[in-house]
């Protein structure tokens, strides 16, 4: 149909108002798998130590009647420590953005402190389930070089499935080096035999680990696994079930909980008893000297990973991700 002569059209019409949404759609996540599944510590100084020990193998252990007692060994605890890293975001806002009206929200300020506080807690998971190594802090005064926390992937090397290539991080009596960093292998498909050999590793040594942590691509390889061959269906629900959830090994049962923040090539089998998130200084919020017409404030916290026992834990290293 063609349109009557003179029809007046929106495109002629002035002051038409603008339809934005007060509705400000954000995807990203803001799920920290591993910050919430471990314990949570304090720390009193930016090297913050514990011990580990280990009971002697178990052996045949028999004795003459009337024996003269003889005396074995004592083996010291190892004292082991990490380094604090203190994790930051700012806000500076000027005075004229928050006295406009915005849609969505109605203070800007408060809005740009919600979301880098969420970003911040991202980051804190991002490093703790990393490779980065311990870092103390160098140069000056001032210093040059900040304190670094080492991460999940660091500590963890009694227990490992490595790539071609791969080596675990050198450590002295325990302890990490400074500095010291792991060496990625070549990568290769998920395995379900080398899982299996972790955790029976990880629970030989005492451990009782309950969680297996992936990345997106091998979630999605575990669900393959051919432990998972037989789909089930729920015939009420009218679902296929494809995916793994819970995986059942000789030794106990593993949570798979998918992380989008640690590294999809590595998978990491775990006791959450034996991680610890200790704060020096939890994270708060402070105002910043004002000194022109705009608010500033920071959103500060100090923290570091204690590894109270990694070989309760164990990884499969260097895996495929695409």
């Amino acid at each position: 149909m063609a349109q009557l002569t003179n029809t007046y059209e929106t495109v002629s019409t002035k002051g038409i108002r603008e339809d934005l949404s007060d509705i400000i759609a954000n995807i990203s996540p803001t799920d920290t798998p591993f910050t919430t599944s471990i314990r949570s510590g304090k720390a009193d100084a930016t090297y913050t130590e514990w011990q580990t020990d280990a009971l002697a193998a178990a052996a045949a252990n028999k004795r003459l009647e009337g024996d003269e007692t003889s005396f074995s060994a004592s083996t010291p605890t190892q004292r082991l420590g990490n380094r604090t890293q203190i994790s930051s975001k700012d806000v500076n806002v000027s005075g004229t953005n928050r006295a406009v009206r915005a849609a969505g929200r109605s203070d800007e300020l408060a809005y740009q402190i919600a979301k880098r506080s969420k970003e911040l807690k991202r980051d804190i998971e991002f490093e703790l389930t990393g490779k980065n190594p311990i870092v103390v802090e160098a140069g000056g005064p001032p210093t040059t070089t900040a304190r670094q926390s080492g991460g999940l992937e660091l500590w963890i090397t009694t227990n490992v499935s490595l790539g071609s290539g791969g080596a675990s991080v050198a450590k002295t009596n325990g302890q990490p080096n400074n500095a010291a960093a792991l060496t990625d292998g070549t990568q290769r498909p998920f395995d379900e035999e080398d899982l299996k050999l972790v955790t029976a590793a990880a629970w030989s040594a005492g451990g009782s680990p309950s969680i297996l942590m992936v990345g997106p691509f091998n979630k999605r390889a575990v669900s393959a696994f051919t432990g998972n061959a037989t789909r089930t269906i729920d015939a009420t629900g009218k679902r296929l079930s494809t995916a793994i959830d819970v995986y059942a090994h000789d030794f106990g049962e593993l949570t798979v909980v998918p992380n989008r923040f640690n590294r999809d090539r590595t998978a990491v089998v775990y006791d959450p008893e034996y991680w610890e998130l200790r704060w020096l200084r939890p994270i708060f919020m402070e105002d910043l000297a004002k000194t022109g017409d705009a608010d500033k404030k920071h959103i500060i916290g100090e923290w570091t990973l204690a590894a109270m026992q990694e070989a309760a834990s164990g990884k499969v290293a260097d895996l495929t991700t695409s």
